[in-house]
């Protein structure tokens, strides 16, 4: 589905980033006349260029985005490259995975979440009410890259406790569902 079908007249929008992900790296300080400065890394900065370049293109009208309003739901699927230790020459070749080393999920939302902002998906990705963030190696052959999903998160008429009750997941039942 191509972003223009769906954004900026409606959500939901989905954005494939090509290349390896990146997290956003700490910051580096500097010291400039008598004073200090931070900056981002090199290697996040240009990814995140990047990822806001491609996020820019896929728009149907660069430049003339509508900022959606209100809570969004974000979702981001990093999919890093298939190490080459990992390669097959034979069928049953290496399906995708997922992926437990560095980079943290919280850090490569942040390098996208900001790449989005820049792009100008959306006024401020403090709007991002639920983050959901998956870490795959890649299938081998599969190039890797970073999807990005967005979508409004439909505000009720009225918001009541038994409507936040019926939508929770009482603690007991998560360790209960785990023990069996």
């Amino acid at each position: 589905m191509a972003v223009a079908d769906v954004f900026p007249s409606g959500l939901p929008l989905k954005v494939t980033i090509p290349g390896e992900p990146c997290s956003q790296g700490r910051p580096r300080f500097a010291v400039h006349g008598g004073h200090a400065r931070a900056y981002d890394p090199a290697k996040s900065r240009n990814w995140k260029a990047a990822a806001a370049d491609a996020m820019v293109e896929a728009a149907p009208n660069p430049g003339q985005i509508n900022y959606p309003t209100g809570a969004l739901r974000v979702r981001i699927v990093a999919v890093f490259s298939c190490p080459k230790g990992d390669w097959r020459k034979r069928p049953p070749l290496t399906p995708r995975r997922l992926h437990t080393k560095r980079g943290d999920p919280d850090n490569i939302a942040k390098a996208v979440l900001d790449a989005a902002t820049a792009a100008g998906l959306w006024s401020d990705d403090a709007q991002v009410s639920v983050l959901s963030v998956e870490k795959w190696i890649a299938a081998q052959g599969e190039a890797p890259h970073v999807v990005l999903e967005v979508e409004p998160i439909p505000r009720p008429a009225v918001v009541s406790d038994d409507l936040i009750r019926s939508s929770a997941v009482p603690i007991g039942d998560l360790f209960e569902a785990q023990e069996r």
